[in-house]
């Protein structure tokens, strides 16, 4: 897998994501270059963020998808995606949309 293939594949998701699910959560795009992607994205409970970035000094391979829980008076539950050097771009699509579904249904 490349990043630029992964890139391309990412801005269709997060597109097809803000079509799908664009009443229940917000999509803010903080950065899309051609080596790195960054968005925000805010459900009624959660403020997730998604980076998608060159190889380096961090504990994901390309893509990060971190989830906290917004409301202060419950027990935090953050939900937490980082991809690993085997993992395809089918397998990050399916975990980037069960964060989704985690923002969303909690």
């Amino acid at each position: 897998m490349k990043l630029y293939e992964l890139i391309d594949t990412i801005q269709m998701w997060i597109r097809t994501v803000q079509e799908m699910y664009g009443n229940e959560i917000d999509v803010e795009f903080l950065v899309e270059h051609e080596d790195y992607l960054r968005y925000i994205i805010e459900s009624t409970n959660y403020l997730a963020e998604l980076v998608v970035e060159p190889e380096g000094f961090h504990p994901h391979r390309y893509v990060s998808f971190e989830a906290l829980d917004k409301r202060k008076d419950l027990l935090q539950e953050p939900y937490f995606y980082f991809d690993e050097k085997d993992s395809s771009i089918e397998n990050i699509v399916e975990n980037l949309y069960k964060g989704i579904s985690y923002i969303i249904e909690r």
